[in-house]
């Protein structure tokens, strides 16, 4: 089962000693998001990427201009958490 995470622009989420942040929502059905390392990742609804090793994520639902669903595919054993944002 995917893990689901509501995401906007500029939150962060750990994915074990690695991270991601959301750069930009382009579209409907794509997205940018930016890694530790400064490399920009396109993912899309359509099919799913690989963001770190055994770790996958796919564009969820459309749910804003600035808001997106990001659902990942891991091992059990790794740990995925959003970082408390503004709004927290």
């Amino acid at each position: 089962m995917a893990l689901v995470l509501g995401l906007g622009v500029g939150d962060v989420v750990d994915i074990a000693d690695y991270w991601i942040a959301v750069l930009s929502v382009d579209s409907r059905k794509t997205a940018t998001l930016i890694t530790k390392d400064g490399e920009k990742i396109p993912v899309s609804s359509k099919y799913e990427t690989e963001i770190a090793p055994t770790v996958w994520v796919q564009l969820g639902p459309w749910t804003g201009k600035r808001q997106l669903k990001l659902l990942f595919t891991a091992p059990r054993s790794i740990s995925i958490t959003r970082r408390p944002g503004r709004d927290s």
